[in-house]
């Protein structure tokens, strides 16, 4: 029988691509990475990556796996909320700053199972679109949409998420119906307001539909939703977020899906503290464990 701990390491891989990445996220030589993988491969007697250039992409024996990892994974985490005994752990407070709907509607949901497992640490969330400055101490870490280029921080790819178009079955029933792309034309968008956009990753909704009819504007995402449930246009939001509206329904998801990345960006001097690696560990775990979500596999 296979060594279950080799799972930790196939998960790394998997999500990391490089041995050397996955090993500075575990803490361990690049070779034993390279060695539990070979010992994992050779117990369940198929390769589960395809290697090209020192790069490491699962193949289908992989990503059949992957999805028995990370259940495995989460049920892991699941049990630790509620059987693992509370210790005083870690102290210190981190001001966290993230997109608004992904820390007031995704992050939010998973903090009580922190909160058990870390008592000492308080989180300041900080949920709005706007990037607060990590050099001016303005946030302690960050999950931005793009990697910082510039100031005394360490960053590292945490995961992706999907955005597609979402509208009321209220709207869908009262306007023409929408078979292909082109159908789009003859309808109501919900969008931001573009000048005031503060992050470039925002501009989307003109790259995803040539020339949209944009009747709604408002600077939040929840906004956004909420003015799409109501019957006012379609919107494009994060499957993360319409998913879990029952008054809204996808359009066109197979033509439109746009993919975003997630970046984990932590001020320099606070990574090594001991309470910003509790942060850090609980937030790429949730990002990898929840990916189903965040991608909108229903």
């Amino acid at each position: 029988m296979f060594d279950w701990n080799d799972m930790r390491y196939f998960l790394e891989l998997a999500r990391r691509g490089k041995l050397a990445a996955a090993a500075l996220r575990l803490g361990v030589d690049h070779t034993t990475v390279s060695r539990r993988i070979a010992a994992l491969e050779k117990e369940l007697g198929v390769e589960l990556f395809d290697r090209e250039n020192r790069a490491y992409k699962l193949n289908s024996d992989g990503r059949r796996l992957m999805a028995y990892a990370e259940k495995m994974e989460a049920s892991s985490l699941a049990l630790m909320d509620e059987v693992a005994p509370v210790a005083s752990g870690p102290q210190g407070t981190v001001r966290l700053s993230t997109p608004e709907a992904f820390g007031s509607q995704f992050l939010v949901r998973h903090c009580m199972g922190f909160r058990q497992r870390n008592p000492g640490i308080t989180l300041e969330l900080v949920a709005e679109t706007r990037s607060l400055n990590l050099s001016r101490r303005e946030a302690d870490a960050a999950i931005t949409l793009a990697r910082p280029s510039h100031g005394r921080i360490v960053s590292e790819k945490a995961g992706v998420y999907r955005l597609r178009l979402y509208a009321a079955p209220s709207y869908l029933q009262q306007h023409p119906p929408i078979v292909s792309l082109p159908d789009l034309k003859h309808h109501h968008f919900i969008w931001y307001v573009d000048d005031l956009l503060p992050l470039p990753e925002l501009q989307m909704l003109d790259k995803a539909i040539s020339d949209p009819n944009v009747i709604f504007r408002t600077t939040s995402v929840t906004g956004q939703a909420n003015a799409a449930e109501a019957g006012l246009g379609i919107a494009l939001l994060p499957c993360y977020l319409a998913d879990r509206i029952k008054g809204l329904t996808p359009v066109l998801p197979s033509e439109i899906s746009v993919l975003r990345d997630l970046w984990l960006v932590v001020h320099d001097d606070l990574r090594p503290e001991a309470h910003m690696d509790r942060v850090c560990t609980f937030l790429t775990t949730l990002i990898a464990s929840e990916r189903r979500t965040l991608l909108g596999a229903r």
